[in-house]
């Protein structure tokens, strides 16, 4: 598929049958916004928090904007230490498959209610690696997008991140789920 392609119409978060709004009792349900990667892309994003752990060797920067005056926007840039590593599509299922390769995600667990589809500014290939067939991105960064709803109140949220980086010949450890605060616009 070529992303160039496929990121330029209107993508709603909740695009896909069955993804359901995650909010709580007294978050009424509001419509998504219709965006694109590149609207996403040129939005004015904060200050980012980072987030570094040297046992998985890749930079990890969230931030925040405002999408309107109900909706805001976490980017999260996952960036390998290293050229020639690749990260692993978000898409993966969070134990891997046959336990390889761990999904680059990004979940967000306080301060808002995140709604739809986790977005990628790229689309992933597949690769073989220990003879498992897994969807990875080119090396280097790629960039994740989760469309939220703040919470009446709330001046940050909280993301939940998992990702892991491997070469051809390498991998390093996974993380998972490791937390990193982020504050709104």
């Amino acid at each position: 598929m070529n992303p160039t392609f496929s990121f330029r119409f209107p993508l709603p978060f909740a695009a896909v049958a069955g993804v359901l709004l995650l909010s709580s009792c007294s978050d009424s349900p509001v419509p998504e916004p219709q965006v694109t990667i590149e609207a996403l892309a040129s939005l004015s994003y904060g200050e980012p928090a980072k987030q570094y752990d040297e046992r998985a060797d890749v930079k990890v920067e969230v931030a925040a904007a405002r999408l309107d005056d109900q909706w805001a926007v976490v980017r999260g840039v996952f960036t390998p230490g290293e050229a020639g590593y690749h990260l692993y599509s978000k898409d993966l299922p969070m134990e891997g498959i046959e336990e390889t390769g761990r999904p680059t995600y990004l979940e967000i667990t306080e301060g808002a209610a995140q709604s739809g589809i986790l977005l990628a500014d790229q689309e992933p290939h597949d690769f073989t690696q220990y003879g498992v067939t897994l969807p990875v991105y080119h090396e280097g960064s790629v960039t994740l997008y989760r469309l939220v709803r703040p919470r009446a109140g709330a001046t940050s949220v909280t993301a939940a991140l998992t990702y892991m980086s491997c070469s051809t010949e390498l991998c390093n450890m996974p993380i998972e789920g490791e937390t990193v605060a982020v504050a709104l616009p």
